[in-house]
């Protein structure tokens, strides 16, 4: 069992960290332990070869001909991944050695469970968009604007046990083609010949969904780089971490 440890903050959520530290809190058999990971900061590059290492696929159940199996290496990508990010960790002991540890000796669903801490970013659960509470609360629905200007897309996310909400990215408003290249990226298959199981590959979403990002990106509110707020476009394409540029995305044309 494995404890969140989250507090909220009003700070900045900062993109050129030198390390990230993540905290497990588990209980076990033999008791309970906080344990702490430090890991460089993942980069677009880290996030494409995890998700290839997903090895996604779909095919038909041959044993349930009416039902389609998801296989994933969810384990095994998390725990290549974990490896190349790496710096240290404490809270456990090997031999006459505590906290001096290699990442070969974590166990792989620690592994998992750090990288999952990584990638905790989501839609916003506050107000943070432009929406009073009032129209949130209602149960009329709101009038669906065609205006041509900004969109903000509101984000929160939890990094080293603190929780940042207010994480706002501005767009501007998708065009027909945009919409079309987003559909076309987020609906790619690839269809194995001769499979008899009709096995599908699913490719990595990620590129284009960042690149669909860096064209609409307006402006972003909530970051900082080197302690500084994230003011400047060409910065905000440069230094967004690749998943917030992901989720935001996603927002964006509604999923």
């Amino acid at each position: 069992m494995v404890e969140e440890m989250v507090k909220q903050s009003e700070q900045l959520y900062e993109l050129a960290a030198e390390e990230i530290e993540v905290c497990l809190r588990v209980k076990g058999a033999g008791g309970r332990y906080e344990l702490w990971h430090r890991l460089r900061p993942p980069t677009l590059e880290d996030w494409r070869a995890y998700e290839r290492d997903l090895r996604s696929t779909v095919e038909v159940s041959e044993s349930e001909p009416d039902a389609l199996r998801f296989n994933s290496a969810t384990l095994e990508a998390a725990g290549a991944l974990y490896d190349r990010l790496f710096r240290g960790a404490r809270g456990y002991r090997a031999g006459d050695a505590p906290d001096v540890i290699t990442a070969e000796r974590i166990p792989l669903h620690h592994k998992e469970l750090a990288v999952r801490a990584l990638t905790d970013v989501g839609p916003s659960s506050h107000s943070e968009a432009g929406h009073s509470a009032a129209e949130e609360d209602s149960t009329e629905p709101l009038l669906f604007s065609v205006d041509t200007g900004g969109v903000d897309v509101a984000l929160e996310a939890s990094r080293n046990g603190v929780s940042y909400a207010g994480l706002v990215h501005t767009f501007r408003a998708p065009s027909a083609a945009d919409r079309v290249e987003y559909s076309r990226v987020t609906s790619q298959a690839l269809y194995v010949r001769n499979s008899h199981t009709l096995k599908t590959i699913l490719p990595s979403r990620l590129p284009g969904l960042v690149a669909l990002y860096d064209r609409l990106i307006v402006e972003v509110r909530g970051y900082a780089a080197a302690g500084a707020p994230l003011n400047d476009r060409a910065a905000v394409v440069r230094q967004m971490d690749p998943l917030h540029k992901k989720v935001a995305v996603q927002v964006l044309f509604g999923e």
